[in-house]
């Protein structure tokens, strides 16, 4: 496992933040990524696609705790929208 940020530190970047409409449609989608090392890619447990930090400190504090997700924009929402 790759060292990095605690699911602690994790749950903390992902703090909810109250947008207005106009305003939360205006940010990017982004999904949180867990990459499991131990795994083949391909293997369905090799990857873990979170919706926000919170799910993915949820995850992490029963299933590893020394885990780390990246934080990545999802593209083609604007898109897919139209």
């Amino acid at each position: 496992m790759c060292p990095g940020p605690t699911s602690a530190a994790l749950a903390g970047i992902g703090q909810a933040i109250s947008l207005g409409q106009a305003q939360a449609e205006e940010r990017p989608m982004t999904v949180f990524v867990y990459v499991n090392t131990g795994k083949q890619v391909g293997d369905r447990d090799h990857l873990k696609v979170f919706a926000n930090a919170d799910a993915a400190a949820t995850w992490f504090e029963k299933n590893d705790p020394e885990g780390v997700a990246f934080e990545y924009t999802v593209t083609g929402m604007k898109e897919a929208a139209n």
